[in-house]
């Protein structure tokens, strides 16, 4: 087997397993705003939330395809619920991505924040608005 198909099965098994588990413990929400995480902006739409080890990835409800990762620590205290819900740190109309509780996870993941999120909360304080995830397909 030539390094470039081996290269392209391990791709495709990454691209597979994210897609998996994003339908296994991914929250599954429609954010009515636009929102920041790791440096990237995203409009108002669906996505799935998927919380890992030390990360949460964003994956597009349309395709299936992760469209940011950024670093998180546990947090706990709260409960994620039966579908669970997504925190997001808000100053004006800046919202950034704070939380993810997935219902399949004992703990929620805080994200860091990003440098832009700093700048904007030095600016004037932020409110939280949770979004609880929606049940199934």
């Amino acid at each position: 087997m030539s390094m470039r198909m081996m290269v392209a099965l391990v791709a495709g098994m990454c691209v597979w397993a994210g897609s998996v588990s994003a339908q296994a413990g991914g929250v599954r929400v429609s954010v009515p705003f636009g929102f920041a995480v790791g440096g990237k902006t995203f409009a108002a739409g669906d996505y799935i939330m998927m919380a890992g080890s030390h990360q949460v990835r964003i994956v597009s409800q349309a395709d299936g395809k992760t469209l940011a990762m950024t670093l998180a620590n546990d947090v706990s205290g709260h409960s994620a619920g039966a579908n669970g819900r997504i925190v997001f740190r808000c100053y004006g109309e800046r919202c950034y991505l704070s939380e993810v509780w997935s219902p399949v996870e004992q703990n929620g993941r805080q994200v860091l924040p990003s440098r832009a999120e700093v700048h904007s909360s030095r600016e004037r304080s932020g409110t939280y608005f949770a979004i609880l995830g929606k049940p199934g397909r």
